[in-house]
């Protein structure tokens, strides 16, 4: 896994919670190889895997699902196109996700 293909797996139309789970477990694996993009698959495992741990057990809508997909999508591209630019906007752009997911996950 890394951003490119984190992007194309965000295009789904459909999942389910053990798609999501699946995609932090893949993403965290790929963290687990120290490279420029390590620290954004990690940010996007986490904040996968709590969305799956919040959801776990409780009826979830579709649009749940949708926007959790569309925001997760949304950071990842932005990643992915910062990182093509230059370093430091892959710098500043990560920082403002961890950022960001610090918010929502320990909201």
């Amino acid at each position: 896994m890394d951003l490119q293909l984190a992007c194309a797996w965000l295009q789904r139309d459909t999942v389910g919670l053990s798609d999501i789970e699946d995609f932090a477990a893949r993403c965290l694996d790929a963290s687990r190889t120290a490279t420029r993009e390590s620290a954004a698959l990690l940010l996007l495992a986490q904040a996968a895997q709590t969305f799956a741990e919040r959801q776990s057990g409780i009826a979830i809508s579709g649009d749940t699902f949708h926007a959790f997909l569309a925001r997760t999508k949304t950071y990842a591209t932005m990643l992915r196109d910062a990182a093509a630019e230059s370093d430091a906007s892959f710098l500043a752009t990560l920082n403002h996700f961890a950022a960001q997911s610090t918010t929502e996950v320990y909201a």
